[in-house]
């Protein structure tokens, strides 16, 4: 039931993290220097597509501000922070509630202002300097900078919020008239803001012996609709932005419908967690067709010394506590069921143990210990509207550099277990969020994990999976060999369904092909050795902002029709090496087998894509 932190995780994947001083610096190298422009084409956590005016695209990584590092090509996580500024232009009437802006104007000791604001700001909340500075004398107009959350705009006028201890003589909200030619623009530092169409006005880059572009300084300079956008967690955010950050003086309890903590966080981080908390239990519950039984009680913990002695009665708890961890204890006697949370303030580690808490209270149990922590890491990394994977970098770099992988068997073992290390959790998430994602196994993971919390005699992981071993086995390997940050489990399914056969004579056949789709059936049945011949029409696109292609793709290789032979073979299935074709062009089949078609894109980036082909397929010189 133990959860460790994001940064403990980091601390304890140390070997997997390298950088420009020390032992590992031998490691890497600096090869290039690069000054790069253009235009993003895509996004994805922690890297950027850049197209430059001659069409040519560069995949560049960039540190995101509170990361560890980047995840290289090899897995490794390369520490490396970038300069990121992000500007443009906005619509001041769009500007949403909680956001925080900046200006100058003139005020009078009672609040009021004097002529309209020409120039807003739309600045970074983290760190940002609330307040208002003061007039000389409380009667007289002065100059004033303001910066503060953003009440409401209407009818050409700006009210902000300020917090009470930063009241300006009293008042919380005040209002301003703002010109109809206002320069409003954006000034961040977060990457979140960046999206596809983007201008790139200057990269500062390095090209590493690896082989990976890493940003050193970038200027991205966003669309109108970008820069006001609210993305994932910011809207709990600047929902509660009126509240106070200042932690309280002693813990007190919050409390919502299905969690009570005693807490010595502010009010607005306490609500923001409730409110996460609410949301995941929400979709926890719609999943699984059940809700817990009573409430998910315990102690999340900013600060130790806040709590008076003897508040905290589990020393193992406190323990974790100490640790930047957090356990959940739960017990049952009969019907009765109770889940106890001891937790830090973080909200990764909240999350994890309250799907704990959760899984307990609405079935018993929380099953073997790789259902257990798969799920509550699923927990963890849960982020509202988004289904694309986005896991700590240390993570994600240890799944794709660690060798060798570990076999499903190894990671579903029934019964209770030792929770294990960080990266024990890294391979249970794994799993599970394949299983669950994956539209060919979605089906079976959710009666299965039930009927496992509901400890049913009988029913294992083998029970419910053994008649598609092959399969899914094939399947988690692949999705080990290409899963990244930005992976979309639910758009690769292999297809197994679907029907193939051979050709003879001068018969062909016909199918389409996704450009954001993972190996799609092509309904042929190939002979090692012959040749086909393929006939390509239409045009795709491999980034919202990218341009057309056709079945050439664009530079190295991107977009172009690729293909591969699916052939069973000791018990299992082997997938022969990826072999490019193109508009017309003919191929010679390396292996007998199904084929199988796809848009050559990194697989971490097929959600943006847009189009398909129409391919024909034919035995070579049957024309």
């Amino acid at each position: 039931m133990m959860r460790i932190s994001k940064g403990i995780r980091v601390a304890f994947g140390a070997a997997a993290v390298v950088g420009f001083a020390g032992v590992a610096c031998a490691q890497l190298s600096i090869v290039e220097q690069l000054n790069l422009s253009g235009t993003v084409e895509s996004v994805a956590r922690g890297r950027l597509t850049v197209r430059n005016e001659a069409g040519e695209r560069r995949e560049v990584l960039v540190q995101a501000e509170g990361e560890q590092g980047v995840a290289l090509a090899d897995g490794r996580l390369l520490a490396f922070p970038a300069d990121v500024r992000v500007t443009g232009r906005f619509d001041v009437a769009k500007l949403k509630p909680g956001q925080v802006v900046r200006f100058q104007t003139r005020l009078n000791g009672l609040g009021k202002s004097e002529g309209e604001l020409a120039a807003i700001t739309l600045i970074d909340a983290t760190g940002a300097a609330i307040g208002v500075t003061l007039p000389a004398k409380p009667a007289d107009f002065a100059d004033c900078t303001v910066t503060a959350a953003v009440k409401l705009t209407a009818k050409g006028r700006l009210a902000v919020e300020l917090p009470k201890q930063q009241a300006f003589h009293g008042k919380t909200v005040l209002s301003f008239k703002v010109a109809k030619d206002v320069d409003a623009q954006l000034e961040s530092g977060d990457l979140r803001l960046i999206e596809p169409g983007a201008k790139v006005v200057r990269l500062e880059a390095v090209r590493l012996d690896s082989g990976d572009v890493v940003a050193k300084a970038l200027v991205v300079e966003t669309a109108a609709a970008a820069a006001v956008k609210e993305r994932g967690d910011e809207k709990l955010a600047n929902k509660y932005r009126g509240l106070s950050d200042e932690p309280p003086k002693e813990p007190r309890l919050i409390r919502s419908a299905h969690f009570a903590f005693l807490t010595d966080v502010s009010d607005r981080e306490g609500r923001i967690i409730l409110d996460k908390l609410e949301r995941m239990a929400g979709l926890l519950e719609k999943y699984f067709g059940r809700g817990p039984t009573g409430l998910i009680e315990g102690f999340i913990v900013r600060d130790l010394a806040a709590f008076p002695a003897g508040t905290l009665a589990e020393p193992d708890g406190v323990a974790k506590i100490r640790e930047g961890a957090g356990i959940c204890f739960n017990a049952r006697l009969g019907d009765q069921r109770k889940a106890t949370l001891y937790s830090c303030a973080d909200h990764g580690v909240i999350q994890h143990e309250c799907t704990h808490g959760f899984c307990h209270m609405a079935f018993g149990s929380t099953g073997p210990t790789w259902l257990a922590e798969g799920v509550a890491e699923l927990g963890n990394y849960w982020k509202e509207g988004e289904q694309a994977v986005d896991v700590a970098p240390a993570v994600m770099g240890y799944l794709q550099q660690a060798q060798p992988k570990r076999g499903l068997l190894e990671i579903a073992v029934p019964g209770r277990t030792p929770s294990g290390t960080w990266q024990d959790y890294a391979w249970r998430w794994a799993l599970c969020h394949m299983l669950a994602n994956n539209p060919n196994y979605a089906d079976r993971f959710k009666p299965l994990a039930i009927a496992l919390m509901e400890e049913r005699p009988g029913v294992s992981f083998e029970t419910v999976y053994g008649p598609v071993a092959k399969e899914v086995s094939f399947e988690y390997d692949q999705f080990l060999k290409t899963v990244g940050n930005g992976y979309r489990a639910d758009l690769v399914p292999w297809p197994w369904k679907a029907r193939f056969r051979p050709l003879t004579g001068k018969a062909s056949l016909t199918t389409k092909v996704k450009a954001a789709a993972g190996w799609q059936a092509s309904g042929l049945t190939v002979e090692r050795g012959d040749d086909y011949a393929v006939q390509a029409d239409g045009d795709w696109k491999t980034a919202t902002a990218g341009e057309p292609c056709t079945a050439a793709g664009a530079g190295a290789g991107r977009g172009r029709l690729e293909a591969a032979v699916l052939a069973e073979a000791d018990g299992g299935f082997t997938l022969s090496a990826p072999i490019a074709l193109g508009p017309t062009c003919t191929f010679t089949a390396p292996i007998t087998g199904q084929l199988v078609l796809r848009c050559a894109d990194d697989w971490t980036q097929l959600a943006d894509n847009e189009g398909e082909l129409e391919v024909t397929l034919r035995r070579a010189g049957t024309d």
